[in-house]
């Protein structure tokens, strides 16, 4: 019978050891992106908005629409990660111009002002985002395109 006590206490503290070792620190929730996408990932901004246009007398940013297919415990957050440059485009600039604080990513929207489009010669960009939240961080590669161009066309014009 003392055996039984022994091996059954021993069997019970090399259990409760084994557990105790097993355990590690594990992030507090989630976060999904697989399916982070812009519906619209295509914005085309101008140096020179459409005289018609608010934008024009009001200098409003130029604002992309949400992105779709990100969640995860809150708060889920959004920075800005790299760009390239195509078409013409000068990815050093764009990194300037988004460090001069022109480009804003919050919730998933990108908004760049007009003093920043300005900064910028003809061509597309496209930028990859991280999003992240506590224990948890993904990039969105290529995930949106901004294409500059010269002048807005005027769409009361026939």
């Amino acid at each position: 019978m003392k055996k039984f006590i022994h091996y059954t206490f021993a069997a019970v503290l090399l259990c409760a050891v084994l557990a105790f070792a097993g355990c590690h620190k594990i992030p507090v929730g989630y976060l999904v992106t697989e399916n982070a996408k812009y519906a619209d990932s295509l914005l085309y901004v101008y140096h020179t908005p459409a005289p018609s246009s608010s934008r024009a007398t009001t200098g409003a940013p130029w604002v992309s629409l949400p992105i779709q297919g990100v969640s995860g415990t809150a708060p889920v957050n959004f920075e800005y990660a790299s760009v390239k440059a195509s078409e013409g485009g000068d990815a050093a600039k764009f990194a300037a111009m988004q460090k001069a604080g022109h480009l804003d990513v919050r919730g998933g929207l990108l908004r760049i002002t007009q003093e920043g489009v300005r900064m910028l010669p003809l061509g597309a960009y496209t930028i990859s985002l991280r999003v992240y939240n506590e224990g948890y961080s993904n990039l969105l590669s290529d995930v949106f395109t901004f294409v500059v161009g010269d002048t807005e066309p005027d769409e009361t014009e026939d």
